[in-house]
């Protein structure tokens, strides 16, 4: 038996999954298959196979001309069609578990050819609190944070490295970070939701949501990135207190009202600039732009005198600057802009992050991060440019989970390149 097998602790029944077999047509005639999960508000939302990994795509209804769900096809901007009460085509909650349960007892296509790499001088005993200095050369944990999560060439490996820990040891203390991270690493670093919500889930997050906050929001964006945006709210829900990232989810989630309720409480509590950081960037999904303009305003104004020299509200301010700057160029129409090679950069968590954008048609046609010095940037690298490119816009494109601060960068400077070639 591999150590992968050896580290799963409970197996759930897998249920035979739903066929994908929805398709969205675009205006410009090109179509894309899949399930359609959403279709409220300003986005058609797609999940689709590529491989053996599930992916989320979101698509403005604007560049959209109809989409098919069970067979029958109308136009999502109109108020025809075969629309629920909520707009949104929900798996059941028997299909996501199903699903998790699947994906997560299988090891990933990836795992068996990619080699079990990992300094031997790791205290695989994972002692917590780690011992002083920080010593990614001993510790687990700063291992992972200084050396795999900063080096996509490594995500891989460093996930193998923790299935190989939980597979090797009985510390029930250990076994647990083993699984908690292997939900953040899943979750964050290959974007695979289900494998992300089993670990999870086998950790016992859902048992104490008020324990483990950050790891509740992203279960709860597993299953919502899974295609059940009831299981995402219910999890919400159930949580007697939320973090920060609740309220990018909330707005992902389109409940705009609540994310802009639990930011303004989070403000009058003292943390105004990041607050209304997140409350702007809720808006600019939802496309609520002149809101998100004057959020981010106060995210500036929020800053008091005694903190303005700190180095994360100089960070919050010049990510509301560089969101005001760039707002107006939002909904910018690449058909607007020349062809041609366009550049430009906008502030992350660390540096500015540097991009490139090709413009060909009337169409955007790549989006290429050049240079950064980001650290915990996760796939947003990757993710945003994607997801640019399939909208062909910058406007209500949610954020990479976990990433905010770079996917604001990406999409800010992606803005203002595109600003640069306009007719």
């Amino acid at each position: 038996m591999t150590l992968f097998k050896q580290a799963i602790v409970f197996c759930l029944l897998a249920l035979p999954l739903t066929a994908l077999a929805d398709t969205v047509e675009f205006k410009t005639g090109a179509s894309a298959t899949g399930k359609i999960t959403s279709y409220e508000g300003r986005n058609v939302v797609l999940e689709v196979m590529v491989g053996t990994k599930t992916l989320t795509r979101t698509y403005p209804k604007s560049r959209v001309k109809s989409i098919t769900v069970d067979g029958k096809t109308f136009d999502p901007n109109s108020d025809s069609g075969p629309r629920s009460t909520s707009g949104r085509v929900d798996r059941s909650k028997a299909e996501i578990l199903a699903e998790i349960a699947e994906k997560g007892k299988s090891a990933p296509e990836w795992y068996e050819s990619t080699p079990l790499n990992y300094p031997q001088s790791l205290d695989l005993s994972w002692p917590e609190p780690a011992p002083k200095p920080w010593d990614s050369s001993k510790n687990i944990g700063q291992y992972i944070w200084d050396r795999i999560n900063p080096n996509s060439g490594n995500w891989h490996s460093g996930v193998r490295f923790i299935h190989h820990v939980l597979g090797t040891t009985q510390d029930p203390n250990v076994r647990f970070r083993c699984m908690r991270t292997l939900g953040s690493m899943y979750h964050n670093l290959l974007q695979d939701y289900a494998r992300a919500a089993f670990w999870y889930r086998q950790a016992g997050i859902e048992n104490d949501l008020s324990k483990f906050p950050h790891p509740s929001v992203q279960l709860a964006d597993c299953y919502f990135r899974l295609g059940s945006r009831s299981m995402a709210l219910d999890t919400l829900k159930k949580m007697p207190r939320k973090p920060y990232s609740a309220i990018k989810l909330l707005g992902d989630l389109g409940e705009t009202s609540e994310a802009l309720r639990l930011a303004n409480a989070f403000a009058k509590n003292g943390e105004a600039s990041t607050s209304y950081l997140y409350a702007g960037d809720a808006c600019r999904v939802a496309g609520r732009l002149k809101e998100a303009e004057d959020y981010y305003r106060k995210a500036i104004t929020g800053i008091k005198p005694a903190e303005a020299d700190k180095p994360h509200r100089k960070r919050d301010k010049a990510r509301a600057e560089a969101s005001i700057a760039a707002i107006r160029f939002y909904t910018l129409d690449p058909k607007q802009v020349r062809d041609g090679t366009y550049k430009a950069s906008s502030i992350g968590y660390e540096d500015q992050v540097h991009i490139e954008v090709v413009v060909k048609g009337g169409a955007i046609e790549s989006v290429r991060v050049t240079q950064h010095r980001e650290k915990q940037y996760y796939s947003s690298i990757t993710d945003m440019p994607r997801k640019i490119v399939e909208q062909q816009t910058v406007a209500g494109i949610d954020a990479t989970s976990s990433a905010t601060i770079t996917s604001e960068a990406i999409i800010n400077a992606t803005a203002r390149a595109l600003a640069d070639g306009l007719k």
